[in-house]
């Protein structure tokens, strides 16, 4: 009987995060890299599509995600700044923490870091630096979340984000 709880505590669980994983054991997690153009691929086969800075934009180092994708796989990379060149521009990073999207389904939308034309609230409060999958019906306007992850430059991880009272809504450039 204990053997079957086990087996189903860990369906279960897998059914849960089907579609999204966080970083523990990403092979990605340390992995060095210089500054790409948005399209270029990676010397390890990735699709680099740009990506954002986080917290103090004048720090140094400083904090940013990047959004990658290989195939039908899309990934997030919170990463860190190793080296920057004389006019202060990163040259290279580091990545801390790693959201893969891979699996997903027909209807599953994957809500990209700072993406422009959503905005999510909770009540009145703009939420903001969210990456995120779940639901969009175009026709409304509306993205329904399942599962939300904002990036923390103090811990260098993605944290969960409650989806409870969370809207999101699309305004087409």
């Amino acid at each position: 009987m204990k053997r079957i709880s086990c087996v189903a505590i860990v369906i279960v669980s897998f059914l849960t995060s089907a579609g999204a994983q966080t970083s523990t054991g990403s092979r990605y997690i340390g992995y060095k890299y210089q500054s790409p153009e948005v399209g270029e691929l990676l010397p390890n086969g990735l699709k680099h599509n740009g990506g954002g800075l986080i917290g103090d934009i004048d720090a140094d180092p400083v904090y940013g995600v990047s959004v990658l994708e290989k195939g039908k796989t899309k990934m997030f990379w919170l990463e860190i700044s190793t080296t920057r060149n004389a006019d202060g521009g990163v040259t290279s990073w580091q990545v801390k923490d790693v959201l893969e999207f891979s699996g997903t389904g027909p209807n599953d939308f994957v809500l990209e870091f700072s993406e422009p034309t959503f905005e999510c609230k909770r009540g009145k409060a703009i939420v903001g630096n969210l990456v995120g999958i779940g639901v969009f019906n175009r026709k409304a306007g509306i993205f329904t979340p399942r599962k939300l992850w904002q990036p923390n430059a103090k811990t260098a991880k993605f944290e969960p984000v409650s989806v409870k009272s969370i809207r999101c809504y699309y305004s087409e450039p």
